[in-house]
């Protein structure tokens, strides 16, 4: 049988193996060291890959912009699907018992971190936007003793729902439903389904609060949110990235103005409202909301934070986006 192969010119393919009747590999696409054995592997762009293993006797498909580190193995006899912007951190292991239903999906803007430890012996869904701590183990299945002797034995998918966050070394035990918006206890063993918006611990887990999700700030609260950010931005770059910078304050009416400024005169700026564009082109404009006048200028580089949308091609304005994550601020790129 005739493979397919359909690489883009600007994928770097390097020092890796690929056995599929069908490989698509976009633009801008990085793969070092890599092991893949399916049926038909996509990998889209901006996607990296190194010194990783991927197993399947499906489909194997990898987001954009998302990244599989070193030593991770994946193995889901099923099919193996994983979203946008999605990080497989080192050393994560997925695999162990296999079976018809074996298979794993994960949604976009989802993190699974060191040494996670997934089995999908049935189906394992992770929704979107989904953190997973590392040394964190999720069974589909529990089996050992004789079931002729009147001994356990579960085999069960399990679901974990959009902006759940899971922290390290959890376990999750077959047939589990973790609802939207939950919270885990670090070091808990889920043994039953946990509802939408509360936050659950102990072994067994049981739900210590409900309706943990807060009334979203207002303007104002915000605002303040994010100068409380940008203060620490200032710090992180110029103590530990090493990157002098200043910051500096400016009242303009009700729309205070943070801003930046780094020695290359690129600097990140923020309001709460952004109408006029920028004198400086190396400006990054930051604001809840980006006037559709700015956004149509593609050389304006802009982050939205209503809409987790931007247009960011700078060093300043990569660094301040990566910051952002460290609460929570997940930018869609």
């Amino acid at each position: 049988m005739k493979k397919l192969k359909n690489i883009a010119k600007n994928a770097i393919v390097k020092n890796s193996k690929i056995d599929a009747s069908e490989i698509i590999i976009h633009d801008n696409a990085k793969l070092d060291g890599v092991i893949i054995k399916a049926k038909k592997v996509t990998i889209d762009a901006d996607s990296v890959l190194t010194d990783c293993k991927l197993f399947s006797d499906g489909e194997i498909t990898i987001g954009k912009k998302s990244e599989i580190k070193e030593q991770a193995v994946i193995n889901s006899f099923k099919g193996i699907s994983i979203g946008d912007r999605c990080l497989i951190d080192r050393n994560v292991f997925v695999g162990g018992m296999q079976s018809e239903e074996s298979e794993i999906v994960i949604g976009n803007d989802c993190v699974i971190l060191y040494r996670a430890y997934l089995n999908p012996t049935k189906k394992i869904t992770i929704e979107n936007n989904v953190g997973v701590g590392g040394y964190s183990q999720i069974f589909t299945h529990g089996a050992w003793q004789n079931v002729l002797k009147g001994y356990p034995n579960k085999f069960s998918p399990i679901t974990i729902k959009d902006n759940a966050w899971i922290p390290w070394n959890v376990m999750i035990l077959p047939g589990v439903i973790i609802g939207k918006n939950a919270i885990i206890g670090a070091g808990s063993v889920i043994t039953k389904n946990i509802p939408d918006n509360v936050f659950a611990a102990g072994n067994p887990a049981v739900i210590k609060s409900k309706n943990i999700k807060k009334k979203e700030p207002n303007e104002k609260e915000k605002n303040k949110i994010m100068i409380e950010i940008l203060e620490s931005f200032h710090n992180y770059a110029k103590n530990f990235l090493k990157n002098p910078n200043k910051i500096e304050k400016s009242n303009h009416g009700s729309n205070q103005h943070i801003t930046v400024s780094f020695k290359d005169k690129s600097q990140i700026a923020y309001a709460i409202k952004w109408n006029s564009t920028p004198k400086n082109k190396k400006t990054i404009l930051v604001s809840f909301k980006i006037s559709e006048k700015i956004k149509s200028i593609k050389k304006i580089e802009w982050i939205e934070l209503d809409t987790l949308k931007s247009n960011v091609t700078s060093d300043a304005g990569n660094s301040f986006q990566s910051f952002l994550k460290r609460f929570g601020i997940r930018i869609k790129i």
